[in-house]
């Protein structure tokens, strides 16, 4: 099943009078990234969040906003950080003497220094927090990644429509190729006559000529390999999972075949259906970038 990078999902979860709420954005990105929004840093259980999403999401960046709220009887402590708070006052002291600034330090000041208190959870340990916030954690993964699913449903289906347009333009190309060797035989007969002016040209030569000038704007190695790159991407859209970067590959591939033929054939039918595949190949391009 091909999967979206972009997806939405909010739960939430109740334990000892705290509720958490959990939060989680994604969006397109070439490599896994996490951002995860915490009250109070944690390590710990950043780690643990994060192995949450292990083989569930495999690219994109993910943005995790957890919060968590006491309700009635959950008691917390103020604590201050000395340290910080003295070298609060240290760097005012030194402004105060290099500058010549008037004044001193007061509580006031140091009170609206939001940095130097923090609050500590009373008899709240790691085990305790984690599972409040796997309560909610758990169903968020499990909607994120059924919104993710939902989404490549619909970005395969147009990706496919778009192979089936290409591979509909490749077939126009080899038609129209058919025809196009008959058309290089006249024109070049045609042109070498007018040289001649009327003098009767080696038949032989005239097929050897056209022969080499059929030979330089052949495409059709190019149209089997753009052909071969179609089945190779529908086996993949077939087979799911992580395939964003092949996609992306594949889709580079056959542009680079598309403009070999453009640059070979000269038939207007063929530069149509050309410019038709580079249209599909662009819009393919911008899809696979939505793909994880």
């Amino acid at each position: 099943m091909v999967r979206s990078m972009t997806g939405f999902a909010r739960a939430e979860s109740t334990a000892a009078n705290r509720k958490c709420v959990v939060e989680i954005r994604t969006v397109n990105n070439r490599f896994l990234e996490f951002n995860v929004r915490m009250p109070a840093k944690d390590l710990e259980i950043e780690k643990r969040v994060k192995k949450s999403f292990a083989e569930k999401v495999t690219r994109g960046y993910v943005e995790i906003s957890i919060t968590v709220s006491d309700g009635e009887g959950v008691k917390r402590k103020l604590a201050l950080d000395e340290d910080l708070a003295g070298q609060f006052i240290k760097a005012a002291k030194t402004l105060k003497d290099k500058y010549g600034i008037g004044g001193e330090p007061d509580l006031a000041s140091l009170l609206s220094l939001k940095d130097i208190f923090r609050y500590e959870e009373d008899e709240t340990n790691l085990e305790e927090r984690w599972e409040l916030i796997r309560g909610a954690l758990a169903p968020a993964v499990e909607a994120l990644v059924a919104m993710r699913s939902a989404e490549g449903s619909a970005l395969e289906k147009d990706l496919l429509e778009k192979l089936s347009d290409i591979e509909a333009s490749a077939a126009n190309i080899i038609e129209s190729r058919r025809g196009q060797e008959k058309e290089i035989v006249k024109k070049f007969r045609e042109r070498l006559e007018e040289l001649t002016a009327g003098i009767e040209a080696d038949p032989q030569r005239i097929m050897q000529e056209a022969g080499v000038m059929a030979e330089r704007s052949d495409i059709s190695e190019e149209i089997i390999r753009l052909q071969c790159h179609i089945t190779q991407l529908r086996e993949l859209l077939a087979k799911g999972g992580a395939m964003g970067r092949k996609v992306e590959f594949i889709v580079q591939e056959m542009n680079r075949e598309a403009n070999t033929i453009g640059s070979k054939s000269t038939l207007f039918d063929i530069s149509r259906e050309v410019v038709e595949i580079k249209s599909n190949l662009e819009k393919l391009r911008e899809q696979a970038a939505n793909v994880e």
